[in-house]
């Protein structure tokens, strides 16, 4: 039997037998090739995959950066699917510091497939071969696609295709919702570095002036509001430093104190870094975070922490002034009496008007001392 060969570009197959022969072999193979392309067509749902596609360095340029002032926006055009029956809605998803946004322009009918929800709402974020899942807590399935392409492609054929096109860019998305703000450093435009200048002609001969290569670009994630020599407030310890560098000739080496950071390259010319630990001392900590490059131009970014420690709370066994006058008059030895206070503390501030009425009531020196101990702790 001549075997069918399918037509790439109409979807259809041709077949050397006769017309009627031809409709009975080549219908169960397009329903057959419709039902491969459309994820969730199987009686079983698939295994998700542990890996996910992996992006290219300029991924975050798919995305368009909104509200730059009030509000930093990435916006991406996407495609949605069907949990069950594999239609497709097309619009533009909107992620924020603060929230995720999905608002539908094709087709009118899908317009209940929009959603606003918290970003940290999202609770469940992976990849199932070429789309990105989550819930919020309402299944979504997405993937990439330029409104060029909404108009273009329908359930069916085509699909794996337009994801397989789009794969680095619907990993910009991943990354835009799990790490908001190290995806909001790479889509910012960045600064050209400067222009060669050269001096004018001069006798004998002319010597061209080359203009310092310029620094990389330091991004603090982590402590948040840092900037210069503001102090930024903190009640706990130790601290870890987080942020973003990067450079155009290629990842800088970034100091932290001294130390070199740890570093986790997100293309070739960014990278995502963090401290060990920083223990904290009560007051002012000084922290320096330095970034260089092949050209050995630095950049550098001074962070100040005004660390006060959590108060220990009050022992529920501790005595107040009452308290201890009760204990005098009800015949408790002095010596029992300055036991428990070094023992369980106080729950006053003594004045000297306090002092004053608890040797009146028979207190002696010896407890008023363990008083203003137990005060000064």
């Amino acid at each position: 039997m001549p075997v069918p060969e399918p037509d790439r570009g109409e979807g259809r197959c041709r077949l050397s037998l006769d017309l009627n022969r031809r409709g009975r072999v080549c219908a169960p193979l397009l329903l057959f090739a419709m039902l491969a392309g459309i994820p969730g067509a199987a009686s079983e749902k698939p295994a998700r995959q542990s890996s996910k596609p992996e992006s290219s360095s300029n991924s975050t340029t798919t995305s368009q950066l909104i509200n730059t002032e009030t509000n930093p926006t990435l916006r991406f055009p996407i495609a949605r699917m069907g949990h069950m029956n594999g239609t497709l809605s097309f619009g533009w998803l909107d992620v924020s510091r603060d929230m995720v946004r999905y608002h539908v322009e094709q087709p009118p009918a899908k317009s209940q497939d929009s959603f606003e929800v918290s970003r940290q709402g999202i609770r469940v974020i992976g990849f199932q071969g070429l789309f990105l899942e989550f819930s919020n807590p309402k299944y979504n399935r997405i993937f990439y696609l330029p409104p060029s392409e909404w108009e273009s492609l329908h359930s069916g054929f085509g699909i794996v295709s337009a994801a397989e096109g789009g794969a680095a860019a619907t990993s910009s998305i991943e990354q835009a919702i799990k790490n908001f703000d190290f995806a909001l450093a790479l889509a910012r435009p960045r600064t050209p570095p400067p222009a060669v200048v050269e001096s004018p002609v001069a006798p004998p001969s002319p010597q061209p002036t080359v203009a310092p290569a310029a620094a990389p670009n330091i991004v603090l994630v982590t402590p948040a509001g840092a900037s210069g020599n503001q102090a930024v407030e903190s009640d706990t310890s130790p601290l870890v430093i987080r942020g973003a560098v990067m450079d155009a000739s290629g990842i800088p080496v970034v100091m932290i104190n001294g130390a070199p950071a740890n570093m986790r390259p997100q293309s070739s010319q960014a990278a995502e870094f963090w401290s060990d630990p920083l223990p904290l001392q009560p007051g002012n900590n000084r922290f320096q975070v330095s970034a260089s490059n092949a050209a050995h131009a630095e950049a550098h970014f001074d962070v100040l922490v005004h660390y006060t420690p959590k108060a220990a709370p009050p022992n529920p066994r501790a005595l107040d002034k009452q308290e201890i006058v009760a204990l005098l008059h009800g015949g408790v030895s002095i010596a029992r009496i300055v036991e428990l206070v070094k023992e369980r503390g106080i729950k006053f501030r003594p004045t000297a008007d306090d002092l004053n009425v608890i040797r009146a009531e028979g207190g002696s020196e010896e407890l008023v001392q363990a008083i203003q101990q137990a005060a000064a702790q």
